[in-house]
């Protein structure tokens, strides 16, 4: 049974891979405690298990069992330890979401719907940046939003996504940066958009390094959901907002505020199980 949180404690499951996610602790600190008191910083629980299997390989081949196993086993762990919101350090593992109970569902922040959120405030398009498991799994066009942000989201062809791919596994093992910007900057001039979406948790100590030559060379080009959580931890039931969109209500009073439009919101059904047709209609009143 899940221990009842007094206090507010963010949880984050790393390990997958283990670089990124402690280099996105580091972050929630260079966030939140310059200028401060190092009492008045964020509480941060990091369960780092590298031994997870490969998301991309396990999901691709169907073979989930182990995986959502695994997931269920450590969520509850950062539970019993009074965490109030989970932070889950792999986009491909998103795809199992909807697997979990929902009392762990309910204290992940899903970085899936952080980086949809944000595209719908900017209005501006994007270059996916994501690993082979996630494209293929469609975790981005399968979400609630989709219509309403696909137009933003450019999908990198299938040469380019296999590079992407390679690029994420360099930066997994190595850690290196400077090989991957050529990457970056060609598919930006392939597709004529320079900004960025960091698709893949890796793709943070990518968006860290860009960070440090941005401060001389101009504006950061990445929409990097870690690091709109590290700065926006300073209120962590905020970060609420990050978990409701499985909720068809909650994605309607959204797309109300981001489109300045009433919609009809459908009352006493299980929102979870709405069909399709029914964000089709509502995206045909945007268009």
């Amino acid at each position: 049974m899940i221990k009842s949180h007094k206090r507010e404690m963010l949880g984050v499951l790393g390990g997958m891979g283990p670089l990124a996610s402690a280099e996105f602790l580091k972050t929630i600190y260079e966030c939140n405690i310059l200028g401060q008191r190092e009492q008045q910083s964020p509480k941060v629980i990091v369960y780092s298990d590298p031994t997870f299997p490969d998301r991309t390989e396990a999901l691709l081949r169907g073979d989930e069992k182990i995986l959502l196993a695994n997931l269920t086993k450590a969520l509850y762990q950062l539970c019993e330890l009074d965490v109030s919101k989970i932070v889950i350090c792999c986009i491909t593992s998103h795809y199992l979401l909807p697997k979990l109970p929902y009392e762990l569902r309910d204290r992940v922040i899903s970085l899936v719907d952080i980086i949809f959120k944000k595209i719908l405030e900017r209005q501006e398009k994007h270059i996916l940046i994501c690993s082979t498991g996630t494209r293929k799994l469609e975790i981005f066009q399968n979400h609630i939003l989709w219509q309403f942000a696909k137009n933003y989201i450019v999908l990198p062809d299938e040469n380019d996504q296999n590079l992407i791919h390679q690029m994420i596994y360099y930066l997994k093992i190595k850690g290196e940066f400077k090989k991957c910007l050529p990457i970056l900057q060609d598919l930006q001039a392939k597709y004529k958009v320079q900004n960025l979406i960091a698709g893949c948790t890796e793709i943070h100590l990518l968006n860290k390094y860009l960070e440090l030559l941005s401060s001389e060379q101009g504006e950061n080009v990445f929409l990097d959901p870690l690091t709109i959580i590290a700065q926006e931890l300073w209120n962590i039931s905020h970060l609420q907002d990050y978990t409701d969109l499985p909720n068809t209500i909650a994605a309607f009073q959204f797309l109300s505020q981001i489109f300045s439009q009433e919609f009809s919101i459908p009352q006493e059904r299980d929102t979870c199980k709405c069909k399709k047709y029914e964000y089709s209609n509502l995206y045909s009143r945007l268009v």
